[in-house]
C-alpha cells in the first residue's frame, strides 16, 4: 500500500510539472480508467451483495459520475469508503424515486 501512494504521488507530481496540455492528457486518461474499474468493482460488489444486475449498473454508474462531478483527479487517488457511501446511497434514493 505504502508503494502506491508513492507512486500516486510520484506521478501526481510529475503531471504537476508539466504542461497544461500534458495534464489534462494525464486527466483524461485517469477518469477514464477511474470511472471503468470503478463501475466493474462496484457492480460486483452489489452483485454479489445480491442486488440485481441492471440495478447494481444503474447506481454504480450513477455513483461514478457523481465522483467524477466531486473530485479532482488528485482527490480521486485517495478517496475512502467514507467519502463513497454517501454517493451511493443519493444514487440509491434517486433512483428509487424514478423506479416507482
Amino acid at each position: 500500500m505504502r508503494e502506491r501512494t508513492i507512486m500516486v504521488l510520484a506521478l501526481a507530481g510529475l503531471v504537476a510539472g508539466c504542461g497544461g496540455e500534458t495534464k489534462k492528457s494525464f486527466d483524461d486518461s485517469f477518469n477514464k480508467s477511474f470511472h471503468e474499474k470503478f463501475i466493474s468493482s462496484c457492480v460486483s460488489s452489489a452483485t454479489k451483495a445480491g442486488a440485481p444486475q441492471d440495478m447494481a449498473t444503474t447506481l454504480c454508474t450513477c455513483a461514478s459520475d457523481k465522483v467524477k462531478e466531486r473530485y479532482s483527479v488528485r482527490q480521486k487517488m485517495t478517496l475512502k469508503d467514507e467519502q463513497l457511501m454517501p454517493i451511493v446511497e443519493e444514487c440509491r434514493s434517486e433512483n428509487e424515486v424514478t423506479a416507482t
